[in-house]
């Protein structure tokens, strides 16, 4: 899921840890990479969400969420940060003071 409020982009997924590049090459190491991969796209250990500058893509905040986001479910509206998971739950975050 991803969202621009203001200056801000938010974004929020499983965990990537495979290197593209090199999983393509079929090593033990590389298929074990790429079912760990799996795994976290299926909602093994939830997900992350960071907020990122717009302007330099500079990381400004991560955290972690118990739970993934569904396919383009995030909206920012009115201050707050809307979140809808796989679980169907939806999440409302807001700046903290």
């Amino acid at each position: 899921a991803m969202v621009k409020a203001g200056d801000t982009l938010f974004v929020a997924g499983a965990a990537d840890i495979v290197n593209e590049e090199q999983a393509v090459r079929p090593t033990e190491a590389n298929l074990e990479r790429l079912k760990e991969q799996a795994e976290l796209f299926a909602g093994k250990d939830g997900s992350l969400l960071w907020a990122v500058s717009a302007d330099d893509g500079q990381k400004l905040k991560e955290t972690k969420l118990d739970v993934l986001p569904v396919f383009d479910g995030m909206i920012a509206a009115a201050g707050r940060l809307y979140l809808a998971t796989d679980d169907g739950r939806v999440i409302a975050m807001g700046a903290t003071q």
